[in-house]
């Protein structure tokens, strides 16, 4: 009775509940109407065997019954006080209850300690019955920790699911962030590449212009040579080609100063590119660096063509230089038409050099639309592993939801199977009252045959023919019943 989990004195309640359920029973039924437990009042008669609900001669005559006969004694005294008070508390409420309980019942059987222990072995007790009720406490309570140690799994396996999902979500969301801000820096790429496509076309128009005014100040240059008479004009023409060539210089200045800018954002977009992440599938990164060493093999040899270019006319510059450096000491507007004529050599070798400049902007323009491709298929197969991860969550979400119809469908077959037990338990518990009801009437009676016995013989003192009689008719009607009650 005293162990921590108090298994004993649960199955004392559950057998006494079930004696005043099949002997009591509108007492049971006003008990259960008032929520009125066995636990709230029976406990301390188990716990201390009477010993702090009455007084201690009555207590201790208890208590060696006990002693003797075990714990039978108790549920005899438990039925026998509730058969005394019935007519009281079926008129209580629960607190009426439990005052009577407290304070009536303690001192009611102290002047007449006998009337309660003869009527308490008047109770109905069946042994055997007892040891039933024992062994279905005990599978319940079993089926219960069975129950329990279900749900808790099911709890545990909930859970563990709940957190794979959020851990799935996170995924995710982690990845679809990733994805918009890979398209993101994908779209400044593309927005950026389109401001240095429209600089680049705006430098080549400007390199067109230039050197459509070069050809055009080359062709006024032979002229002058061919009109060398004409001093006056020639003179007009030398200052209208000077005027040329300081505007022709402008212009390079400009288209220098917009090379330089085009290759610092040439610069940022490599920096850029180079702080995307890389790429696991080796198969198209070595197409890729294929096609790239193609293209640099392309611009190495154009870069090789045009240094080519530039020495040829670095060769022909001196050469010219060598052959007209005597004649041109004669007069000073000779001397001003060789140096307008160095100029314009010289305006072509700083226009080679902006044409090898614009192959090398070229070749890295090509450069980095490979390195925008090569994001641009990181991007998609970033995007097929998000869409296949968003299938393995809308999969394990429809599974979960699965596991939590079943769950319920297992729930509620579980009430079901609960309520025909109960109601298959309170039917037998209603045949077996109606059985011990009509027993305990047969009993009745056989005791107030023997009472009748018993006057009998005193009377039968007085008169024995007649008391033989009425004893023979006891007899008999003793072994009627007997038959009946088997």
């Amino acid at each position: 009775l005293f162990r921590p989990s108090m298994a004993e004195l649960g199955i004392c309640i559950y057998q006494f509940e079930y004696l005043i359920q099949d002997q009591l029973p509108e007492l049971h039924v006003h008990f259960r109407s008032q929520s009125f437990h066995t636990s709230m009042y029976a406990s301390s008669w188990f716990l201390t065997i009477f010993l702090t609900t009455f007084s201690l001669p009555l207590a201790t005559r208890i208590f060696d019954i006990f002693m003797y006969e075990g714990l039978e004694i108790v549920f005899r005294i438990g039925m026998a006080m509730l058969q005394f008070n019935q007519t009281e508390l079926m008129q209580l409420d629960m607190e009426g209850m439990s005052q009577h309980f407290q304070k009536v019942i303690p001192q009611q059987f102290d002047g007449c300690p006998d009337k309660l222990v003869l009527k308490a072995y008047q109770v109905k007790y069946n042994a055997k019955k007892m040891k039933k009720l024992e062994k279905e406490y005990t599978t319940i309570k079993n089926k219960e920790m069975e129950e329990q140690i279900e749900i808790k799994r099911l709890r545990t396996e909930n859970r563990l699911l709940k957190q794979r999902i959020e851990t799935l979500e996170k995924e995710s969301a982690a990845l679809a962030d990733r994805l918009i801000q890979g398209q993101v820096t994908r779209a400044q790429e593309a927005e950026e590449n389109y401001v240095i496509k429209r600089e680049l076309a705006v430098a080549k128009q400007q390199f067109s212009t230039t050197s459509e005014k070069l050809e055009q100040a080359q062709s006024t240059i032979q002229e002058l040579q061919e009109l060398r008479c004409d001093h006056r004009h020639k003179e007009e023409v030398v200052m209208q080609l000077k005027m040329e060539v300081e505007q022709s210089r402008l212009r390079e200045a400009e288209s220098l100063t917009a090379l330089k800018e085009m290759q610092d954002k040439v610069l940022e977009m490599e920096k850029r590119s180079n702080a995307l992440p890389d790429e696991n599938n080796i198969a198209r990164l070595q197409e890729e660096l294929n096609g790239l060493k193609l293209r640099e093999s392309e611009a190495v040899t154009s870069m090789k063509e045009m240094h080519q270019q530039v020495k040829n006319l670095d060769e022909h510059w001196q050469c010219h230089l060598s052959r007209t450096g005597v004649r041109w000491k004669d007069s000073p507007r000779k001397n001003a038409a060789n140096e307008l004529h160095n100029e314009l050599m010289t305006v072509r070798f700083s226009e080679a050099q902006a044409q090898a400049e614009l192959r090398e902007l070229r070749h890295k323009v090509l450069e980095l639309e490979t390195q925008n491709q090569v994001n641009s298929n990181l991007l998609n197969r970033t995007e097929l592993a998000c869409s296949s991860l968003q299938d393995k969550l809308q999969y394990i979400t429809a599974q979960n939801k699965g596991l939590q119809t079943q769950l319920s469908e297992i729930r509620r077959k579980q009430a079901e199977v609960d309520c025909k037990n109960k109601e298959e338990v309170m039917a037998v518990r209603f045949r077996e009252a109606d059985s011990i009801a009509a027993i305990a009437e047969l009993r009745q009676r056989i005791a107030e045959l023997e009472i009748q016995r018993e006057e009998g013989r005193i009377q039968g003192q007085l008169n024995n023919s007649d008391s033989n009689q009425i004893i023979r008719e006891l007899k008999d009607q003793i072994a009627e019943l007997k038959t009946e009650s088997r």
